[in-house]
């Protein structure tokens, strides 16, 4: 199949490890959300600053016949996250190597969560089963 025309997006999640880098973005999420969109963190504890990182690769092809593969992760910068409230939310930090492009692609891996009813079509993470995901009415909803 030709990439020509392509805009989807798939992610998987990464049990260890750093996406490395520095902080390229941030988002307001739950700590509830993002394990109903990417599983179990790849680290939670009493860290450098923070309690818990969810590291993502993805793969993205986008209109342009552009292929990236890269990851990011998302982390509670000085220890944001409250561990009695899964439910509060709190700004993550987007971190990663590939500066716009993995703040991008984790803003997608949101509004695709938000503005779709994948999250009704897994019990578990909902993100992550290496299935792509279709853009073009995902960028375009408010």
């Amino acid at each position: 199949m030709s990439n020509k025309n392509r805009n989807e997006i798939s992610f998987f999640a990464c049990d260890s490890g750093t996406a490395g880098g520095s902080k390229v973005g941030s988002l307001f999420a739950t700590f509830a959300e993002l394990e109903e969109m990417f599983g179990t963190p790849a680290f939670e504890g009493k860290g450098d600053n923070i309690t818990t990182e969810f590291v993502i690769e993805y793969d993205w092809y986008d209109n342009d016949e552009d292929y990236v593969h890269g990851c990011f992760s998302l982390y509670d910068w000085h220890y944001g996250r409250n561990f009695s409230d899964p439910y509060e939310r709190i700004e993550w930090n987007i971190g990663g190597q590939n500066g716009f492009t993995d703040s991008y692609a984790a803003t997608l891996a949101q509004k695709i969560f938000e503005k779709t009813d994948i999250r009704y079509a897994y019990d578990d993470e909902c993100l992550t089963h290496a299935e792509w995901h279709e853009l073009d009415q995902v960028e375009k909803a408010a």
